[in-house]
């Protein structure tokens, strides 16, 4: 876990360090290194937010110039313009994010069989096996590897790329419905229309480290693949939403003196967040069970993380902090206490969002509002993610270099 920050303090420490690295990223960032020195392998805390990309941003420009960082940052916001982009777009989840049956059980024998030993490193591609074991034993890959494997699964295996996806979101410790539905959509061609993405020998030849090479085996792969065409005219990319609007600062009313504040995985960091002025009378921890059965090293990593923003809530409210593994389990700890408001960070499209869909129903009958709060960062830049990503980081990498990450942490 250390390679990968489960901790607050651990993941600001690992920034401070790369931070010397930063102004190196443009140029080595692309390739795939055993033990990754040239990435900031914060990703797992990002998501979690154990740190923020407004942190992230901030700490990077009042140590370098605009320009010294820009592809650095620009990494850091793909992360966010993913998210926006599906936050406008839930039908995209609904229709190909939601775990279902067919991830346990494709319908075809021959293809889960050859899931099976593509996704154990059984496959007739020595550093393609070398990947999906580092995945299995990590919890990670490299953004570059990441591409490779989903292109081997996709167009050299044929293998659905929806089961790819859901391998991945089992095993990463950065798993993220946004960036890793999308991402696997990309490289299928579903994503943006008439692009796809074809892993060659050339590619990882250039890009990956001799030694891993050498120890895999050679690259293996079949340079006669032609990548499978996209689906055409899927309906659910232009099925927009306008981007919902939620209150970036906490307010309490003299009739919501009796508050209880909800922490979850979305956001580990509440002491940092629109609801850390708050003092609620109860802090509850929601830790429902996975909606896909967790890797090992993924459980591991979110304990830990779980633990440290248990403990910094705790320190920072007062009082202890109560896990829950149901929203009924919340909503009686609530009227126990007598709860008139909820205070909760609005999740994001995706699993966890979708286990709280019922809870205003819930808690109306009781006389408890719920009070859904978003970061000003999210406020402010997501909603710009309704186009490509170079539309999106045009215009707020110019807000960034003009005015920095201040004052939307």
């Amino acid at each position: 876990m250390m390679e990968f920050p489960a901790t607050r303090q651990s993941a600001l420490q690992r920034l401070d360090d790369f931070l010397e690295e930063a102004p190196h990223y443009a140029a080595r960032r692309n390739h795939v290194l055993p033990g990754h020195p040239q990435v900031s392998r914060l990703s797992a805390a990002l998501r979690h937010r154990l740190v923020t990309e407004a942190e992230v941003v901030e700490a990077a420009l009042r140590k370098y110039p605009f320009r010294l960082v820009e592809k650095f940052l620009q990494e850091v916001l793909w992360r966010g313009y993913w998210k926006g982009w599906l936050e406008s777009r839930p039908r995209v989840w609904d229709c190909y994010g939601v775990p279902s049956e067919r991830s346990e059980d494709p319908g075809d024998a021959e293809v889960a069989a050859a899931c099976r030993e593509v996704a154990a490193g059984r496959s007739p591609s020595g550093i393609m096996n070398h990947f999906a074991r580092e995945l299995l034993e990590t919890g990670y890959l490299h953004n570059h590897a990441r591409m490779w494997w989903a292109s081997y699964w996709i167009h050299h295996c044929r293998l659905p790329w929806e089961l790819g996806a859901q391998h991945f979101f089992r095993h990463l410790l950065d798993a993220d419905p946004a960036s890793n539905t999308l991402g696997w959509r990309w490289v299928a061609g579903e994503q943006t229309r008439g692009k796809t993405y074809l892993a060659t020998a050339a590619n990882i030849g250039k890009f990956c480290a001799p030694e891993l090479l050498e120890r895999a085996g050679g690259v293996g792969l079949d340079e006669h693949v032609v990548a499978r065409a996209g689906q055409a005219g899927d309906p659910t990319v232009d099925d927009m939403t306008f981007f919902p609007e939620i209150p970036n600062e906490a307010e309490v009313s003299d009739s919501q003196r009796r508050v209880a504040l909800i922490l979850h995985d979305e956001d580990l960091c509440l002491e940092t967040s629109p609801a850390a002025p708050l003092r609620p009378v109860v802090v509850l921890q929601f830790v429902p069970e996975p909606e896909l059965p967790r890797s090992e090293p993924r459980a591991q990593w979110l304990e830990l993380a779980r633990a440290d923003a248990a403990r910094r809530a705790g320190e920072h409210f007062g009082g202890e902090v109560r896990a829950c593994r149901t929203s009924e389990e919340i909503i009686h700890a609530c009227s126990a206490e007598r709860v008139e408001s909820v205070f909760m960070m609005e999740p994001f499209v995706g699993p966890l969002r979708d286990q709280l869909r019922e809870w205003p129903a819930d808690l109306l009958p009781r006389g408890i509002s719920l009070v859904r709060l978003r970061r000003k960062w999210d406020s402010v830049l997501l909603p710009h993610a309704s186009r490509g990503f170079f539309p999106f980081w045009n215009k707020m990498g110019r807000m960034l270099a003009k005015s920095g990450a201040e004052g939307l942490s």
